[in-house]
This record gives structure tokens, sequence and C-alpha cells, in this order.
């Protein structure tokens, strides 16, 4: 295989791999406002959350690895210029550690469920981004803003969303027959 060949091969890898972890994400966050609405979870609905996120976790495998690919490749290429003087990367990097602290957080209960979704699924809103949009002629810091920005306005949309669906709950198992 030539250069450029590995080249499209990793990039087209590195877009499934976070195709796969945004629309597992944002099935889990879709399923978990639903759970929200109704006020509580049946056996099977659990059941099939454990089946998303074992999923996510596979698909979080395979980010990882796309990462090191394109890494690897562009190390090879440009040396040490790729590390320091590329944003977009140093961006996916900062972002996917955000996304792996607050699975880790979510998984053990150190952060609050209304918090946790609203990191998770900008997050990996925002990291899709970078993963397509490979060149934004911004600097880090830019960048930064920006994704706090974004995890903002993500949090009041699903804030809203929330109030709005617990504004109109049912009052339990029995209503849902």
């Amino acid at each position: 295989m030539t250069e450029l060949q590995l080249l499209y091969l990793s990039q087209l890898f590195r877009i499934w791999t976070v195709g796969l972890c945004l629309g597992t994400s944002t099935i889990a966050m879709t399923f978990y406002f639903y759970v929200v609405s109704k006020g509580f979870t049946l056996a099977a609905e659990n059941r099939m959350m454990h089946i998303v996120y074992t999923v996510l976790r596979i698909g979080m495998v395979l980010v990882v690895i796309s990462e090191l690919t394109t890494f690897i490749y562009n190390y090879r290429i440009n040396n040490f210029i790729y590390w320091t003087d590329n944003p977009e990367f140093m961006m996916r990097l900062t972002i996917f550690c955000v996304i792996v602290s607050n699975a880790i957080a979510m998984q053990n209960r150190w952060i609050t469920m209304w918090l946790g979704p609203v990191i998770a699924g900008g997050s990996w809103y925002a990291y899709f981004f970078f993963s397509v949009w490979i060149e934004t002629e911004s600097t880090y810091p830019t960048l930064l803003l920006g994704y706090g920005y974004w995890l903002v306005s993500v949090a009041v949309l699903l804030s809203a969303l929330r109030l709005y669906l617990t504004r109109h709950s049912s009052d339990g198992p029995a209503n849902n027959r």
C-alpha cells in the first residue's frame, strides 16, 4: 500500500469509529431522556442500555486505535510538527480525555446524571466535528473556548428538554400499559 492509501484508510477508519460512537451516544442520550420523561426504568430497558454502553465502550477502543494510527502516520510524515503544531489534533485529544473521564465519573456515580449526559453528548458531537473538519485555521485556546461555549449551549438545551419532559411525565408504570 502506498502512503496516500494508508492515509485515506486511517481517515476512513477514524470517521467510521467516531460515527459509531456518536450514533451510540445519541441513542444513549435519547433513551436517557425517554426514561426521565417516564420517571422509571423497566428491567428490559436497563438491559438494553447495558448493550448500548458496551457498544459505546467498544467504539471508544476503536477510536483510540484510529487516533494512534493517525498520529503514527502523521508523525512519520511530518515528524514532531504534527504533535506540536496541530490544534485540531490537540482538541481531539482533549475532548477524548473529557469523554473518558466523564464515562468513568458516570460509571462510578461521581457526577450527577444531569451533567453527565451533557458532557457526553456535547463532547461526542464536538469530537465528530474535529474528526471531520480537519483544518480550522484556529489556535488551541480559541478552539478550547469554543468547546466550552458549545458545552454550555448543550447544557442549556438539554436542561430545557429535561424540564419539559419531567413536567409532562406520567405517574408511573400503571399509566404506560
